[in-house]
């Protein structure tokens, strides 16, 4: 089973995440910001990580940042409801894969999970 660490501060996109990805096959842990998803990444190697932008500690462009400093050599997905051209630029240039909208249809998250998954082994 395919493990995806979903990194937000907000805890009813947790919970939103966790319901569309219920049946999805996927084991899902959590971190509250950027620290915490730093430290289980090094420790648990996720096979992906959805990462917010905007949170306390540290923001998820950073944690991405030491994360591929670090050798951390997984998909990590922005998952953020900014669309600002500015974070999507900022997201290419610290070794994100991919960015999606918090606002975009939340089917899609499965949709992202199973093409980068897949890339791996899939499930």
């Amino acid at each position: 089973m395919k493990t995806v660490l979903l990194t937000d501060d907000n805890q009813d996109m947790v919970d939103l995440v966790k319901l569309v990805l219920a049946d999805s096959g996927y084991n899902l842990i959590t971190a509250a910001d950027g620290n915490e998803a730093v430290q289980i990444c090094l420790e648990q190697q996720p096979d992906l990580v959805l990462m917010d932008i905007r949170m306390p500690n540290m923001d998820g462009l950073s944690a991405t940042e030491i994360l591929r400093a670090r050798g951390f050599d997984k998909p990590i997905v922005i998952l953020s409801a900014s669309d600002k051209e500015e974070d999507r630029r900022r997201a290419g240039e610290v070794g994100c894969n991919g960015y999606i909208l918090k606002t975009m249809d939340m089917a899609e998250v499965e949709t992202v999970l199973d093409q980068y998954l897949a890339e791996s082994g899939g499930l």
